[in-house]
C-alpha cells in the first residue's frame, strides 16, 4: 500500500533532521495556493473562509477582515487538533494592483494555510499534512505544499561545525548542493535529491530540501531548521 503524502514528507524530513543531531522543538506545514483569477467580494471570501473553518474544525477561531478599494482580506486564526495553531488567509486583489501576495498584475485570489505544531505533536504531522492538502482541494485549489521541522543543539557552533552539520543532513538523503549561504552565525544549504513530492526552481536548478543552522546568541544554543522544498520562515 502506497504511503500518504504526509507520511512520505514526514519520513523524508525526519531522515534529514535526525542527521543534524538536533532535538526537535516543532514543525510547520504551509500551503500557498492561487484559487482563481477573480476578484471576490467580502461575502464570497467569507463563504470560503467559513467552509475552511468547518473543514478544519477549529476552536477559538478569530476572524480578521479588511476591505480596501482594490483588495479584500479574510483571515482566520484558530486551534486545531493537538493544540496546533492554524492560520488561514484569503487575499483577493483587483487587476492592476501589485502586491507581494500575488504573482501577476491581473485579478487574483490567493489562499495560504499555515499549521504550527510542537515536538510533542509530531505524530500528528502526517495526518495534518494530508488534511491541509484535502481541505485546499475542497475549495477548488491546487495545493502547493511545503513543510519544515525546527530544533536546537545545546551549544553554539562555529562556521566549520555548522557547515558540517548541514552538509551531513543533505548527504543523508543523497542531495546535491545547489545553493549555499555561509556567515559567522548562519549557514544555509539548499539541495536537490529528487525524493520529496515537491520542488522549486532556483537559478535554473531544482531544489527540494533546505537546511539552516543558526547560532542563537541569546539562548547560547544553535537553532536548526530542515524544510522541503524550502523553509518558509525567517531563521
Amino acid at each position: 500500500m502506497q504511503s500518504s503524502d504526509g507520511t512520505r514528507q514526514f519520513n523524508y524530513l525526519n531522515t534529514v533532521f535526525s542527521a543534524t543531531g538536533a532535538t526537535p522543538t516543532g514543525y510547520a506545514i504551509h500551503d500557498w495556493t492561487v484559487l482563481d483569477a477573480n476578484y471576490h467580494s467580502e461575502q464570497q471570501l467569507e463563504a470560503i473562509g467559513l467552509q475552511l473553518e468547518q473543514e478544519f474544525d477549529l476552536t477559538n477561531a478569530k476572524v480578521t477582515t479588511r476591505s480596501e478599494q482594490n483588495e479584500k482580506f479574510y483571515q482566520v486564526d484558530g486551534i486545531w487538533s493537538g493544540s496546533t495553531e492554524v492560520q488561514m488567509v484569503l487575499t483577493s486583489l483587483q487587476g492592476g494592483v501589485v502586491s507581494p501576495q500575488t504573482t501577476s498584475t491581473g485579478s487574483e485570489t490567493v489562499l495560504t494555510v499555515t499549521a504550527l505544531g510542537s515536538s510533542a505533536d509530531l505524530n500528528l504531522f502526517s495526518s495534518q499534512y494530508d488534511a491541509i492538502e484535502q481541505t485546499v482541494a475542497s475549495v477548488q485549489g491546487t495545493p502547493q505544499m511545503s513543510a519544515y521541522f525546527t530544533g536546537s543543539l545545546p551549544a553554539m557552533t562555529n562556521e566549520q561545525q555548522a557547515n558540517a552539520i548541514a552538509g551531513n543532513a543533505l548527504k543523508s538523503v543523497h542531495a546535491s548542493t545547489v545553493e549555499a549561504l555561509r556567515t559567522t552565525y548562519e549557514t544555509s544549504l539548499s539541495g536537490y535529491s529528487g525524493d520529496p513530492l515537491t520542488y522549486i526552481d532556483t537559478n535554473g536548478k531544482r531544489m527540494d530540501v533546505q537546511v539552516a543552522v543558526h547560532d542563537d546568541t541569546y539562548h547560547h544554543r544553535t537553532d536548526v531548521l530542515v524544510g522541503t522544498p524550502i523553509i518558509t520562515t525567517t531563521y
